[in-house]
């Protein structure tokens, strides 16, 4: 049974749907996912993509016990599974709306980064906790989170791995707003009607041109490949390290983690 709820429409509903771990996403459900977008796209009668989670969170993040499985060499279908989706969204000729609740860290701070807009819950809790289990995540989510906070909060998520609220995330431009967790969803179906109800051909223009201006500030990929090329090399050996079973071991083991950089 898929964890993947789609409920097609005018505005078309895509939920995480696996409350009982907080919406962490499998790579099977990664598949699902870039099916459920894909199936979005060619609907003629869509005008707006929302993504929610079930059961009070956004997502927790990918499934730490599929990683753990998955380290190692072996862990690079799930890497390329998750870039998968976070270009569906980014590149989606849709608007996506992210509704925000509860967990959304990691993979799930990656996803609401690659949507065009995010309406979160002023309680929500909002980071990409890498650091603290030894992972690299992938260098177009890096670039999207830079672009959106700036260099210095970027790192400030990434390097310290802390979480931020909704609020926090508002006032930084991370989210599109913040509003009371009883008014998420209404707000959520709010902003997602404006956009339905907007001239498609505008707003997809509009998403268009937004996203050419993204290109022009991201770093020239021809030019600056190897740079590329390095921090895919850094992210296979985080992958493969010590650290990330230390990480995950101690997670597991609710204790602070004891990284050796190997």
């Amino acid at each position: 049974m898929t964890a993947i709820r789609s409920e097609p429409g005018v505005v078309w509903r895509i939920t995480l749907d696996r409350p009982e771990a907080r919406n962490a996403v499998t790579e099977a459900m990664l598949g699902d996912l870039s099916s459920a977008l894909g199936e979005a796209a060619a609907d003629p009668t869509a005008r707006v993509v929302i993504l929610a989670g079930e059961g009070g969170h956004f997502c927790a993040g990918a499934d730490l016990g599929e990683v753990g499985r998955a380290a190692g060499p072996d862990g690079i279908g799930y890497g390329r599974a998750l870039e998968g989706v976070l270009a569906a969204l980014a590149d989606h000729p849709l608007p996506v709306v992210a509704r925000v609740e509860g967990a959304a860290l990691g993979a799930g701070c990656q996803f609401l980064t690659a949507c065009d807009l995010a309406v979160s819950a002023e309680d929500a809790r909002i980071g990409v906790p890498s650091a603290r289990l030894g992972i690299v995540i992938p260098f177009e989510s890096v670039e999207r989170l830079t672009l959106a906070v700036g260099p210095r909060r970027a790192a400030d998520l990434l390097i310290t791995g802390r979480e931020i609220s909704g609020t926090e995330a508002a006032a930084w431009g991370l989210v599109t707003e913040a509003v009371p967790g009883d008014r998420v969803s209404v707000r959520t179906d709010e902003v997602a009607e404006s956009v339905a109800a907007a001239a498609p051909l505008s707003v997809r223009g509009s998403k268009r041109a937004i996203a050419a201006v993204l290109r022009k500030l991201s770093i020239d990929r021809e030019t600056e490949g190897y740079r590329l090329a390095e921090v895919d090399m850094m992210a296979a050996d985080a992958l493969a390290s010590e650290d990330l079973t230390e990480g995950l071991r101690a997670r597991r083991e609710r204790r602070p983690p004891r990284f050796r950089g190997t």
